[in-house]
């Protein structure tokens, strides 16, 4: 399985160096997306603001092949409040 780098960006660079074997990039920026929800519950809980933040993931060569930004997974979407 190819491997993955997921580099936090929030008040500093917090890079984590080892790669995590996923399937393709959908499940590594799926798995971004999880990461990323755990570190917004995480910060609030310690009082931080999460809002700037962002989680980039990069293939094995060191491509860019995406970006979580915080704060989109922070604003609540009409549809689930409405049951659609």
């Amino acid at each position: 399985m190819p491997l993955f780098r997921f580099v936090f960006h929030e008040d500093v660079v917090l890079e984590d160096v080892k790669g995590i074997e996923l399937p393709d990039y959908e499940h590594a920026l799926a798995q971004a997306k999880q990461a990323a929800q755990e570190t917004i519950v995480d910060s609030v809980l310690e009082g931080r603001d999460p809002t700037s933040w962002v989680v980039r993931v990069y293939n094995e060569p060191g491509d860019l092949i995406g970006t979580i930004f915080l704060a989109d997974l922070l604003k609540a979407d009409p549809q689930a409040r409405h049951g659609n």
